[in-house]
C-alpha cells in the first residue's frame, strides 16, 4: 500500500498558509464560496513548494469563473463541492483542454449511509472522487460517516476521505487502511477539526496528526 496522501482544506490567512506549508501536506485547499466562512479573497496566494498542490474549492459555480479563478491563482486541481451534473462535468473537462490547462478534476459526493453508489458510474470524466459527510452545510461540518459503507464502493477511481477527520482518528484510519474497503483511498481531507478558531490552522495538532498518521504506515 503506498502511503495515503493529506490535504488540509481552507486556509485563509497568508501567514497561517506559509506555516501549515511548512510542514509539507500534498495538498494545500483554498475554498472559492461567497457563503463559506473560509471564502478565499486574497488577491494572490502566497509562493508554495513545488510537490504542495494548490486545490481551488468551488460549489455550483460558473464554469467561466473557475477557469479564470484557476489562470489567476495557478492552481493544480479544481474540488467541485456541489450539486454538479454530469453533463456540468464533462462540459468543464472540454473548456479546462480548450484553454490548455492541465488541471485536475476532484468532484465530492455527500455520504449518508443511504447513499447510492451506482450514482459515480456517470463521473467517470473526472480524475478523483470526494467522500464527505452529508450535512447542512456544503463542507466543513466537522463530522464523520461510517466508513464501513466504502465497502460498496465498487470503481476503481482514487478518491480522498474527508468529513470531520481529527487528531483522535489516527488509530481509526490506520484499521481503516488495512482493509480491502480502502484500496483505492488515495488521500485524507482535514479542515475544521484542526483549527484554533474558525479559518486558522492549529500547526501544532497539524505537525501531531502526520507524525502520528505516518508512524508504521
Amino acid at each position: 500500500m503506498s502511503k495515503i496522501k493529506l490535504k488540509i482544506c481552507g486556509m485563509k490567512f497568508p501567514e497561517n498558509i506559509q506555516e501549515i506549508a511548512n510542514l509539507q501536506p500534498d495538498f494545500l485547499g483554498f475554498i472559492f464560496y461567497e457563503n463559506s466562512v473560509r471564502n478565499y479573497t486574497e488577491n494572490t496566494i502566497i509562493s508554495i513548494p513545488n510537490p504542495i498542490n494548490k486545490v481551488g474549492v468551488f460549489v455550483n459555480e460558473r464554469q467561466e469563473k473557475i477557469i479564470k479563478t484557476i489562470q489567476k491563482y495557478d492552481l493544480d486541481m479544481i474540488q467541485l463541492h456541489g450539486n454538479e451534473t454530469k453533463s456540468y462535468c464533462l462540459e468543464l473537462v472540454i473548456q479546462l483542454k480548450q484553454n490548455q490547462l492541465n488541471t485536475k478534476i476532484i468532484k465530492s459526493f455527500s455520504i449518508d449511509d443511504y447513499f447510492v453508489f451506482q450514482t459515480l458510474n456517470d463521473y467517470q470524466m473526472v480524475d478523483y472522487f470526494l467522500f464527505d459527510t452529508k450535512g447542512k452545510l456544503s463542507g466543513g461540518n466537522g463530522t464523520k460517516f461510517n466508513w464501513e459503507i466504502l465497502e460498496k464502493y465498487h470503481l476503481e477511481k482514487p478518491y480522498f476521505l474527508s468529513g470531520g477527520i481529527g487528531l483522535d482518528d489516527v488509530s481509526s484510519i490506520k484499521e481503516f487502511l488495512q482493509k480491502p474497503d480502502s484500496k483505492y483511498c488515495f488521500a485524507l481531507d482535514v479542515n475544521s477539526q484542526f483549527e484554533t478558531e474558525t479559518r486558522l490552522k492549529n500547526k501544532e495538532k497539524l505537525h501531531q496528526f502526520k507524525t502520528q498518521l505516518y508512524e508504521s504506515v
